[in-house]
């Protein structure tokens, strides 16, 4: 748990080649994504004495939760929608969590499914969608972690949106350094944030294959004060990023990854100039069957 973090940023000089734009790989963290840094600072939190725990995860949280579980002698269940990439259920069973499945037709959502599970259980959930520990931890570690890597030479931080905990987190921490900082998001289109931040109404019904971002509902761990925008952009364009950064950059990122980078593409023509920082929250390999 204390290799967590201190995960490298480079600089997409291919793919941006005219910009100053750089992404931080989340993926080299030890259980695969960012969601390390959040289940590690949430654990900090549980009730002594607790012996088991429940999470409803898109797939990066399950794993890192699965991972600390392991760590720590807990017994983990973890939700997950039916659509989750076959290689992110089997990372969570690796570490010998039970993996529950939930069909979008018929029966519990997910997040209900963990629900149920921690109250028939008395399991300890962590409630990444509604806890304020969730963007917490961004705040107190990656905020930090980012602005000394880049020695506070940072204009613009770009990040995508699904629980909303890693750009609420880290964007408070740049603007409380320099107030100057834009923050904005990236989703996919008809998700829930950007009617938060502008007066662009959801236009269609959400549905995305991208993993890990976008929402129905907007997710209680979001802080809307923090964001100055939210862009969206078409699957079609994020996956295309995803190909890019590999083939181009040599980095395999999952979709989240092409996501942002599609809404950095489309938002570098106004940014004239400026500095521009992201996140890369997880690695491709974990959507080998889905996405390449």
């Amino acid at each position: 748990m204390d290799a967590i973090g201190n995960t490298p940023v480079v600089r997409l000089g291919r793919v941006f080649p005219d910009a100053q734009v750089v992404a931080k790989l989340e993926y080299m963290n030890p259980g695969g994504s960012i969601k390390d840094r959040m289940v590690r600072h949430m654990l900090r939190g549980m009730p002594a004495g607790t012996r088991r725990v429940v999470e409803s995860s898109s797939g990066n949280t399950g794993a890192a939760l699965a991972m600390a579980s392991a760590v720590y002698g807990l017994d983990c269940d973890v939700t997950v929608p039916a659509t989750t990439s076959c290689e992110k259920k089997k990372r969570i069973a690796a570490y010998g969590a039970r993996v529950h499945p939930c069909s979008v037709d018929g029966g519990p959502d997910y997040h209900a499914a963990a629900e149920e599970i921690a109250r028939d259980t008395g399991a300890f959930q962590l409630d990444q969608y509604r806890s304020a520990l969730n963007r917490e931890a961004h705040y107190r570690d990656t905020g930090p972690e980012l602005w000394r890597q880049l020695a506070g030479e940072i204009d613009v931080f770009v990040c995508g949106v699904g629980s909303g905990g890693t750009i609420s987190g880290i964007g408070r921490y740049l603007k409380e350094q320099h107030p100057g900082v834009r923050v904005i998001g990236v989703e996919p289109l008809h998700s829930a944030y950007r009617h938060l931040i502008t007066d662009q109404k959801p236009d269609g019904q959400f549905a995305t294959v991208v993993e890990g971002v976008g929402k129905r509902q907007p997710a209680c761990s979001f802080d809307p004060a923090v964001v100055d925008d939210v862009v969206q952009v078409p699957d079609e364009e994020a996956l295309a990023w995803v190909q890019r950064l590999a083939r181009e950059e040599g980095i395999l990122a999952g979709g989240s990854s092409g996501c942002v980078s599609a809404g950095i593409a489309r938002l570098l023509p106004r940014l004239q100039g400026a500095r521009v920082a992201t996140v890369f929250p997880d690695s491709g390999a974990f959507y080998l069957s889905k996405y390449f």
